[in-house]
C-alpha cells in the first residue's frame, strides 16, 4: 500500500521530468509527465499551471484554458 509521502515523491519526480522535457521543447513528453503528476495530486495548483503552459505550446488552447481555470479553483 502506498502512502502520501511516496505519492508526493512520485508526483514531484513527474513534474521534474516534465520540466526537463518542457525545457527541451519536448512538449508531448512534458504533457504526459504533468498528466501523470496530476493523477496523483489533482489539487496541486502548480501542476495545473504547468499543464496549461504545455497545452498552450501544443496549440490546444481550449484545454489550456481549462487547466488554468482548474488552477484558479484550487
Amino acid at each position: 500500500m502506498r502512502n502520501s509521502d511516496e505519492d508526493g515523491a512520485e508526483a514531484a519526480h513527474n513534474v521534474d521530468v516534465g520540466d526537463q522535457y518542457f525545457g527541451q521543447k519536448n512538449y508531448n513528453g512534458a504533457l504526459m509527465r504533468y498528466e501523470d503528476a496530476l493523477e496523483i495530486k489533482p489539487g496541486d495548483v502548480a501542476i495545473h499551471v504547468r499543464l496549461g503552459r504545455v497545452l498552450e505550446k501544443l496549440g490546444r488552447f481550449p484545454q489550456a484554458i481549462e487547466a488554468y481555470n482548474a488552477a484558479q479553483k484550487h
